[in-house]
């Protein structure tokens, strides 16, 4: 038993290291789309309408699919090939399907209602900003559906522990994203961008779907949506999702405040989000995806006491990285934002609001690292509902402390992001000491 439970962990070990590994490459190929996207637009009208045409696809994704791939999908599919061998394919397509057409129907309804979407969510951007908002975001739109085929194909792909083509795909993503900057803008104009959002996430899927081949998986038209794998799964995500539609109306609001806080804001805001989830989701991600289906391997086998001393172990690991890493990391931040971002349209007076948005982000970086895998641990034992409960009542503090700094204190953006960050810190807190007590009762 120890020595299947060392290879356990060398497995976790493993999968992180090449989780890390393509996560780092996928965030210096994220710097590199930032950089030229700054360089070209500087913090300007498109770049703010290009970064808040992301929160409408993304609510759709997080509603309807993100839910179910980060709490649901994975457990259930183990459990069927653990206990019904076989049966785990014919879970995934119905699980494809359902997803497909439950996101097309939503984003047909959305494609028509974005006029009145953006004017909600963008209250200071001007009329001419606005209707940039809505093409952006119509084009957009395709991308939730794509990533819903993609999701899938991906979790398929950790329940079978392989990582590589799941880790791969977010570089390929964004290198489409660069290829729209470079190559489509010239020719179709800023809408360039968003098209370039649809390639990368075309070619995020086809990847994944070919790695997916390899290990037996074959799409087939499977609509049993009422069978006992897919009611266990709409069982398991509903609060899940809450909680990331919770989340994305977090994001949707900071942008909403930031939207009426000058041109600019909320690309520096959501360019300064991007650099503090580097070390987030190169440590806390990586840890979190690669640990999970051993997690729910071992909650499934009621390997309780392996269970809690491997998640022990991995939180202490995580502490002993992040924290060191962060304070060089915010002693460092305005120098790394010269180095990287202060070029053509990008001024210095941009990198310098910046670096203190960023310093506020990073304040909380160790809790945001930590989140990830303490929420893993409840998906495992099958309990959704305690982490969304205390993500809401987080958001609810966020969006609270939010208004307060930016509209008593007047402290701009770099309030919003101070914020984000208690509200964070909140979140960890509360996360590790509920999870204690359901840990004393495992143990």
């Amino acid at each position: 038993m120890k020595i299947f439970n060392f290879l356990k962990i060398r497995t976790i070990l493993r999968a992180s290291i090449l989780l890390a590994f393509f996560n780092l490459l996928s965030r210096l190929v994220g710097l590199l789309r930032d950089r030229i996207l700054v360089s070209h637009f500087g913090a300007t009208n498109i770049l703010d309408v290009y970064y808040l045409a992301f929160d409408i696809p993304d609510f759709v994704f997080n509603l309807l699919v993100a839910g179910a791939l980060a709490a649901a999908f994975i457990p259930v599919f183990i459990e069927h090939q653990e206990k019904q061998p076989g049966q785990e394919w014919k879970l995934a397509s119905n699980f494809l399907n359902f997803l497909f057409v439950a996101v097309a129907a939503l984003g047909l309804v959305i494609f028509v209602f974005t006029p009145q979407l953006i004017a909600l969510i963008a209250p200071g951007f001007p009329p001419a900003k606005q209707t940039l908002a809505i093409l952006f975001t119509r084009i957009m739109l395709f991308s939730p559906l794509i990533f819903a085929v993609s999701g899938v194909i991906g979790s398929v792909l950790q329940s079978f522990n392989r990582f590589l083509a799941f880790s791969v795909a977010p570089i390929i993503y964004n290198l489409g994203i660069i290829f729209g900057a470079i190559v489509l803008v010239p020719k179709f104009g800023p809408a360039g961008l968003a098209y370039g959002v649809i390639v990368g996430a075309i070619m995020h899927l086809l990847l994944q779907w070919a790695a997916a081949h390899r290990v037996g998986f074959r799409w087939r038209l499977a609509l049993d949506w009422g069978s006992q794998g897919m009611r266990k799964i709409f069982k398991l995500m509903i609060p899940r999702t809450i909680g990331l539609v919770a989340g994305q109306i977090n994001l949707i609001s900071l942008d909403a405040f930031a939207s009426t806080a000058g041109v600019g804001s909320v690309a520096i805001l959501n360019i300064a989000n991007n650099f503090q989830y580097l070390p987030i989701a190169l440590v806390g991600i990586s840890v979190a995806v690669a640990a999970f289906p051993t997690m729910s391997r071992d909650a499934l086998q009621q390997d309780k006491q392996v269970f809690v001393r491997r998640l022990n172990g991995i939180l202490k690991r995580l502490l002993w990285l992040i924290i060191p890493g962060s304070i060089i990391f915010y002693l460092l931040r305005f120098w790394i934002l010269r180095l990287l971002l202060h070029a053509g349209n990008f001024s210095i007076q941009d990198v310098n609001l910046m670096g203190q948005v960023l310093g506020m982000f990073i304040l909380g970086v160790w809790a945001q690292t930590l989140i990830p895998t303490l929420s893993r641990a409840f998906y495992a034992l099958q309990n959704t509902i305690t982490p969304v409960s205390i993500s809401v009542v987080s958001i609810l503090v966020n969006i609270a402390l939010s208004v307060y700094f930016l509209r008593v204190l007047n402290w701009g953006v770099p309030g919003l992001a101070f914020a984000f960050s208690l509200a964070g810190i909140l979140n960890a807190v509360t996360l590790w000491l509920f999870l204690r007590r359901a840990l004393a009762k495992l143990a």
